[in-house]
């Protein structure tokens, strides 16, 4: 079985102790409620083969994060590689509550939406904490937002305060005189006339105050992120995650169930990581509950990413595990400034969000002299976030794969006719688990269009499990391209072509063809100071896949592959591209 090769860490840490003397929270799937949830299974379905878990009700995640502090409550948090500001854990969760009974005196009332407009800063976890303490929901931004974007979004999740910067309050400000729902603007950093000061609403008397707890409400119901995500396809829709869900995916995360190398802090000791994965992105706000805030970790913050910056960070910080996306490995694997001494410190580099290949994985590996642990995982917003990780004892001999479902999850791969698939038979991925989202906000058609009657999340992703019961991705459904009847994974032909010694990043996207329906067609950065021509990159592919997967539809070469915070190639941006300049 392969459950036998996993490392077991057996670290002896505090693991929310309420939650694990309570049995009906944990179960192994031995139990009664486990086998009626599976009794009518298809054996087709994949498991993970961890012990099982079950959603966890009645909690907060503040009350989790409180619950499992181990002693590390001096130690540092989060440090702003800038600036140098820098909170230790106790001041986090001092400051939130601070938050909380500020937002609380303001007059909000429970489950209203408050807005986060702001990149990675050392206070952006006291402000999710503070919302939560609150009673409240936070719904995450992306700060680097034209200003119709972040109206929009300040639209539909209905947002009633906004909690920014001096970088996007003027923006944010122009919002509000637009939205009469907006009631409030917090800023962070030096007074604005006419706004808050986060500063000073930490100081806030906690005295008496009536912090929202678990217990007095239906956590499985409640909000606690309404992050917006485009799904499977269409424009952006809000997800409604419940603090069940959040909690819950903590749980079934924790590196003690062999699903990570994290250690807890202990006798000083801290796990490092860079935050410059954009926190308001599901993966970038998952290493804040998980590593720092869960786990005791100290995270060195980057507003943005500066190929200087960055360097210097993993430098002096030495992180001992990274979260990173495609670009950022694709950076550190082509960069003459990394090597095995940038890296040295690092047992763990975590990849996801989008494909990242084989090709430049074993590049990055084969750089830092295959001393970590590369663990890609797979999931989505709607997952809150993650559902797929691939386990240590794999000992980096399935690269490339995202692993198997993490506990309490149920996978299935289906065919066009939603029948359920063998092992090595390709199809779209569906999950069904606790982290599933509750639904998207206001929107039920697409929630329906998402989520089946059955419980089953269709994620849109074509995918297939070996016969270990490790998945990989294979492509996004809506983003298969179809050659007389073929069908061609662009993710596929750019792993090929990354591994081109002079091809530096590739975006393959379907254009229409008289004669074949759809034909591939790339887009390539060459490496630095290198010459490669469109007859090389033909005869490159020539002996490597069939003629179907030719790029019949051209090769054009570019400086930069359109990729939005996360990693994933921004495919629909190329094809108006090109119907713009050539025409459907």
């Amino acid at each position: 079985m392969f459950i036998k090769a996993v490392l077991r860490v057996n670290i002896g840490y505090n693991t929310t102790r309420q939650i694990l003397r309570n049995p009906a929270c944990i179960r192994r799937r031995s139990t009664s409620a486990s086998a009626a949830l599976h009794q009518d299974e298809d054996p087709n379905w994949v498991k993970s083969q961890l012990e099982s878990v079950d959603c966890v009700k009645g909690f907060t995640i503040p009350e989790i994060i409180r619950q499992n502090m181990g002693g590390w409550g001096k130690l540092t948090a989060f440090e702003s590689h800038e600036t140098g500001r820098k909170y230790s854990h106790d001041q986090i969760l001092k400051n939130a509550q601070g938050f909380a009974a500020a937002l609380i005196q303001s007059g909000l009332k429970r489950c209203e939406v408050v807005a986060i407009v702001l990149p990675n800063v050392p206070e952006y976890a006291s402000i999710l904490f503070g919302i939560w303490d609150a009673g409240l929901v936070a719904s995450p931004v992306n700060p680097s937002y034209s200003f119709m974007e972040t109206k929009r979004q300040l639209e539909m999740s209905d947002s009633v305060t906004v909690v920014t910067n001096e970088e996007n309050v003027a923006s944010v400000l122009k919002a509000k005189d637009a939205n009469p729902k907006i009631k409030s603007v917090i800023v962070v950093g030096e007074p604005v006339s006419g706004c808050h000061s986060f500063y000073e609403m930490v100081k806030a008397d906690t005295f008496g105050i009536d912090f929202y707890k678990g217990s007095s409400s239906d956590t499985t119901q409640e909000l606690a992120l309404l992050p917006f995500s485009s799904g499977t396809t269409g424009p952006p829709k809000g997800v409604m995650l419940t603090h069940s869900n959040i909690v819950t995916n903590l749980i079934q995360c924790e590196p003690s169930r062999g699903i990570s190398m994290i250690r807890p802090a202990k006798d000083g000791f801290q796990e490092r990581n860079i935050g410059l994965l954009p926190f308001f992105h599901a993966f970038g706000s998952a290493s804040i509950l998980c590593m720092t805030m869960h786990m005791g970790g100290h995270s060195r913050t980057l507003s943005k990413f500066d190929q200087n910056t960055f360097l210097a960070a993993i430098r002096e910080h030495k992180p001992t595990i990274l979260h990173l996306v495609t670009p950022l490995i694709s950076h550190i694997a082509n960069s003459d400034n990394y090597g095995a001494k940038e890296l040295e410190s690092a047992h763990t580099i975590a990849g996801g969000a989008a494909p990242i290949g084989q090709a430049l994985i074993s590049q990055l590996l084969d750089k830092a002299g295959k001393h970590f642990l590369f663990q890609e995982g797979y999931g989505m917003t709607e997952l809150s976030p993650v559902s797929h990780v691939l386990l240590p004892g794999t000992n980096n001999t399935k690269i490339g794969s995202c692993g198997s479902p993490i506990p309490g999850t149920i996978t299935k791969i289906i065919d066009l006719e939603g029948n359920s698939l063998k092992r090595n038979e390709r199809g779209e991925i569906l999950v069904k688990g606790p982290q599933v989202m509750l639904g998207y906000y206001k929107n039920p058609e697409a929630t329906k269009n998402t989520i089946d009657s059955d419980g089953w999340l269709h994620t849109g992703d074509i995918a297939y499990y070996d016969d270990e019961g490790d998945m990989f991705i294979v492509d996004r459904l809506k983003e298969l391209i179809k050659v007389q009847g073929f069908q061609v994974a662009p993710s596929e032909l750019e792993d090929l072509l990354r591994q081109n010694e002079k091809v530096e990043d590739v975006a393959v996207i379907g254009v229409s063809d008289v004669q074949t329906g759809e034909a591939p067609r790339a887009y390539i950065v060459k490496k630095p100071q290198v010459k490669l021509t469109e007859d090389e990159v033909h005869h490159y592919l020539k002996d490597l896949v069939s003629k179907h997967k030719y790029l019949k539809g051209g090769i054009e070469f570019r400086e930069s592959i359109p990729k939005a915070p996360s990693g994933k190639i921004l495919r629909r941006e190329l094809s108006d591209e090109y119907k713009k300049k050539f025409g459907s």
